[in-house]
């Protein structure tokens, strides 16, 4: 995983740097063999989840994709260009995501395009969007689509915006009020499930601090094992620097002290 940080007029940017594990692999920092929702064994190492605030974790990475045989189709006899032609084509995949709680994406969904594109960005998850409706939006004058959900009291909002070179293999969106999205992408051999999440801030009602988590865990239970998951967003808690008492899922990777959001989360 690779990410770079990034300051603009949209606000602080929540990412920070990922720990290297296995090449190929989107490690969750929380411990192997766990879900990170819930207790139950989680053999997928391709789930990662994060959170922001004050021991931010890293939402960006790199998904590697293994592709399948190389075939010369122009039937040249020519070694070398035949060489040159498997090389190019066995090179892994890149897929660079990440996630950035935007305070509102009124007026700013170009630059929001302009940023993804310079920072190389191919799904970015996005909160506090403030837009209204359930859509679909192609960005103007770019090749990227963004699908968002929000309710119509003006707060919350969350989004996935896709470049032009995956949005097409997007298959599914589901939505669960204002907070939470998913897309389903199939890329290649891989399907991926990329979730945007934006968790109550403190000051709002346990209740509806509970009903998020509740709805969160229903979202992930409903993707495949077999299937990638990715998820970003702002989760308004900190996990603390020791892991203490949450060893099978805590990979003691954060910082400061643990609070009742982080214990929550």
């Amino acid at each position: 995983m690779e990410m770079k940080p990034i300051r603009n007029s949209l606000g602080r940017n929540p990412l920070s740097d990922a720990l290297h594990r296995n090449p190929g692999v989107v490690s969750n920092g929380q411990g192997p063999g766990r879900h990170p929702l819930r207790g139950a064994s989680y053999r997928d190492p391709g789930t990662m989840i994060s959170e922001q605030g004050s021991g931010h974790r890293s939402l960006c990475g790199a998904l590697h994709l293994r592709p399948g045989v190389v075939k010369n189709e122009q039937g040249s006899s020519h070694f070398s260009r035949r060489v040159r032609r498997v090389r190019k084509l066995a090179e892994p995949t890149r897929i660079h995501l990440g996630s950035w709680n935007v305070g509102s994406l009124t007026g700013k969904l170009r630059e929001l395009v302009n940023i993804a594109i310079m920072r190389h960005v191919n799904i970015l998850c996005v909160q506090e969007t403030k837009w209204k409706g359930q859509k679909a939006k192609k960005v103007e004058g770019s090749s990227f689509k963004l699908w968002y959900t929000r309710t119509t009291s003006g707060r919350n909002g969350v989004g996935i915006l896709i470049d032009k070179s995956l949005k097409d293999g997007v298959v599914d969106v589901r939505r669960q009020g204002d907070r939470i999205i998913l897309v389903r992408l199939v890329i290649g051999d891989l399907v991926l499930n990329v979730i945007s999440a934006y968790a109550p801030q403190v000051g709002l009602s346990e209740s509806s601090k509970s009903q998020f988590w509740e709805d969160l865990d229903s979202m992930v239970s409903t993707v495949p094992i077999s299937e990638k998951l990715f998820i970003g967003g702002g989760l308004n808690g900190h996990v603390g620097a020791t892991n203490v008492g949450y060893e099978r899922v805590h990979g003691g990777f954060g910082y400061g002290s643990r609070n009742e959001g982080g214990r929550m989360f």
